[in-house]
This record gives structure tokens, sequence and C-alpha cells, in this order.
């Protein structure tokens, strides 16, 4: 035997040892900046939503005649808001339920106030190989998204 003979391979075996952690890690960033991505998209989808049923339900409050929206524009306000995210449009990570919008009458006097407030459900399904299984055991996250505004409608009279 001469001198190094044995010792082929153990750079090789360093490289591996070293390697997985560091991959495993990469990839678990990777996939939490894209679950905290999805978390803003759906709360960004939940404060568009709200600004939605603000202006669409109930926008003259105590006014006899009733001209609210539908609705299906506040669904279709949140789903638009995720659309540059591919969520719950064609993409397959993020998809969101229909928001639902609800108004509460704290009015004053003059028929001002009160808060509308949606809420959303979501389910994020994480994608990246390894990290999938370290980050969303193995599939998938949900969480529910509350955004509330004030309902600045005025008491008018026609």
């Amino acid at each position: 035997m001469g001198i190094g003979k044995g010792k082929r391979g153990a750079v090789l075996a360093e490289f591996i040892i070293a390697f997985m952690p560091i991959i495993a890690m990469s990839l678990c960033v990777a996939q939490l900046s894209r679950y905290a991505i999805a978390r803003l998209a759906v709360m960004h989808a939940a404060e568009v939503s709200v600004r939605a049923c603000a202006v669409i339900i109930d926008p003259d409050p105590g006014h006899e005649k009733q001209v609210d929206g539908p609705d299906s524009d506040v669904q279709t306000a949140a789903h638009v808001a995720m659309k540059p995210f591919g969520g719950d449009l064609g993409g397959t990570e993020i998809h969101i339920g229909d928001p639902t919008c609800t108004h509460d009458e704290g009015l004053d006097v003059n028929g001002n106030g009160g808060t509308d407030t949606v809420t959303i459900d979501a389910k994020y399904t994480c994608t990246i190989p390894l990290a999938r299984w370290i980050v969303c055991g193995g599939g998938s996250k949900s969480w529910t998204v509350t955004a509330m505004f004030p309902h600045q409608g005025a008491k008018y009279e026609l």
C-alpha cells in the first residue's frame, strides 16, 4: 500500500454529508418564502374585498330603496386580487373560498359608521420537493384571514 491509498472518496463523502443539510435548508427557505407570499396575497384579497363590501353592500344606509350591489361583486374583487398570484384562477398553490361580508350596524345619529368585515378561508398547497414534508407535513396549510373597514356611508334624503 502506498501513500494516500485507501482515502479515495473521502472528499466525496464529506461533500455528501455537508450538501444534504444545506440543500434541505435552501429548499425550506424557498418554501417558506412562497408560503409567506401566499399569506400576503390572501390578506391583500381580503382588504380589496372588504373595500368592495363597503362600497357595494348597503351604500346608502337608512334609505328606503336599497341600491345594494350583488354579493358576487365582493367575491369577484377577492378573486381578481388573487389573479396576479395565480390563486384560484389556474394556479395550483393558493385556493381561496368565497369571502363572506358582514356589516356591523354601529350607526351614530346621522347614520354614519359601522364596520364591514370580510372573512376568507384559504388553503395553500406546498409544492417544493423535500421542503413540503418539512414545512407543510407533506400536504397543505389552511388559514382564515379577516379584514375590517369602517363603513362611512351617510344617511341621505332624496
